[in-house]
């Protein structure tokens, strides 16, 4: 069984590097990669978030990307963040696991999971626009990398918290907890906002241990914490609206606006008709079953807890306060900081070594149990249930090992046709300024690096205009770039 484990671990590592990212243009993931080519290129991410187009910047300078290799960064940075990711939320799963199922083996607990982390990647996923993609596909390349480090600090915390690790590994973790935060803060601040509510739970469940540590360790958590809310009132990108209101007085005001905005999310900005899913029900299915039994760990009430975060988006009351908390328009992205991932591999080993009556090898019937549980959620979500969310969240990913309807909306091939194409226009107006449709123009922009009429990814410029641009500035070689007949069609998303 322990070889089968490793097995299972490179063939999943294996999967994420020919996996490919969604780059269908013009979506959020073209906002980053611009923006690491060039800041001030008509992106509109505030000053405080490019640190993390800084760093990959940085990288690709030192390992000689070029720019002009737009679409190689985006796959380095799509498998480079899969990966921190599912490192992220293993550690997490990893860490309850053995702190639930103590007794149990080492390998009983990776297998555990191993399991979490699989649902973790198929469980969250929404719909925008044309595409239902899960979380991995829509943020892989984004710096919103800020969730999988949030479950990572969280795991880091958990250990502290929870096991007795030496003091050169408590520093350590530690000074990697503040930077992270630090980070987090600055480029994303409302995976933060899950941590400490994490802390909170943490602390609300281990009331005396917590109560022990502070008065413990409090010439150290005092410094962090005003180290870490000044730094937070100093570079966060955004306030938080909650605060203001808050520190003007204005009670009333918050009370309407909870149940004004929570009533607008509710009526479907919370997304719920793409992101919940079967699977979410057969989780909650399993943990009715086996709670009344598991609850006597405390680590296992604080994942309970923690999993109910998936219904803030769902209830006005909540759902309204998150929204004075963050903004309205990302209330939905709440989901994705549920531990509800965690409980079905927790609740099958329950079930797995308590109606064992045969003896047989609890993995044997763990393991084909959670398959069993997975696949059968998946044919029933694609061919009995009305919304078909949890198949749609297979298919992203089946979409992403397959490639072609996720890459790019023009093929290598219709990249090499622009450039052939660009070379006859080159020949007789080498200064030329281009006026292209939208894939084209940033073909010709960020590819080849030529001179295009371009006015940012959602800046759609009419040929009047364009032509309006070239009288103004008296410039005479304004290219209509219009042989584009053996391109497939493209449209906008909006």
């Amino acid at each position: 069984m322990s070889r089968l484990f490793y097995i299972l671990i490179v063939a999943t590592i294996s999967i994420i590097f020919i996996s490919n990212p969604f780059m269908r243009y013009p979506y959020d993931m073209w906002a980053h990669l611009i923006a690491i080519d060039n800041p001030f290129d008509y992106t509109t991410i505030p000053e405080a978030r490019q640190l993390w187009h800084s760093i990959w910047r940085e990288i690709f300078n030192i390992i000689s990307i070029k720019s002009s290799d737009i679409l190689l960064r985006a796959k380095i940075i799509h498998i480079t963040q899969t990966l921190i990711a599912f490192g992220a939320v293993y550690l997490f799963s990893i860490v309850v696991v053995r702190n639930i199922y103590i007794n149990s083996s080492k390998l009983h607990q990776q297998y555990m999971a191993f399991w979490s982390t699989v649902i973790w990647f198929t469980i969250f996923a929404t719909f925008s626009m044309h595409y239902h993609h899960t979380w991995i596909m829509w943020y892989s390349i984004s710096y919103q990398i800020t969730l999988p480090l949030f479950w990572y600090i969280t795991a880091l915390t958990l250990i502290l918290f929870l096991e007795k690790p030496t003091r050169v590994i408590k520093v350590f973790y530690i000074l990697q907890i503040i930077a992270i935060s630090l980070f987090i803060i600055q480029i994303h601040s409302m995976e933060y906002i899950y941590y400490l509510f994490y802390l909170l739970s943490l602390s609300l469940i281990f009331y005396r241990e917590t109560l022990s540590i502070i008065k413990k360790y409090f010439y150290i958590i005092l410094p962090i914490f005003f180290i870490i809310l000044l730094y937070a009132k100093s570079y966060q990108a955004e306030d938080t609206r909650l605060l203001d209101y808050l520190s003007r007085g204005e009670f009333r005001e918050i009370y309407n606006l909870i149940f004004y905005e929570g009533d607008i999310i509710v009526s479907g900005l919370n997304r719920a008709s793409s992101s919940i899913n079967e699977l979410m029900y057969v989780i909650l299915i399993f943990t009715i079953l086996t709670a009344r039994y598991m609850m006597r760990s405390r680590v296992y009430l604080f994942l309970i807890l923690t999993s109910l975060f998936i219904l803030v988006p769902l209830f006005p009351f909540t759902a309204g306060v998150s929204a004075l908390i963050t903004k309205i328009n990302v209330v939905h992205r709440i989901y994705y900081s549920s531990s509800l991932y965690t409980l079905l591999p927790l609740s099958i080993y329950y079930l797995s070594i308590k109606y064992n009556i045969k003896k047989i090898e609890p993995m044997y019937i763990f393991n084909i149990s959670m398959a069993t549980i997975i696949i059968s959620t998946i044919l029933y979500s694609k061919y009995l249930s009305h919304s078909h969310n949890y198949y749609k969240n297979i298919q992203s990913l089946k979409q992403s090992i397959e490639g072609s309807k996720v890459k790019f909306n023009l093929s290598d091939n219709n990249i090499a046709t622009i450039g052939d194409e660009l070379k006859i226009y080159k020949k007789s107006y080498p200064e030329a300024l281009f006026y292209a449709r939208g894939d084209v123009a940033v073909v010709l922009k960020y590819i080849y690096r030529e001179n295009v009429y371009w006015r940012g990814r959602r800046g759609e410029p009419s040929l009047d205009e364009f032509y309006k641009y070239c009288n103004i500035n008296e410039l005479k070689e304004c290219i209509l770039f219009n042989r584009v007949e053996t391109l497939p069609p493209y449209q906008p998303y909006w």
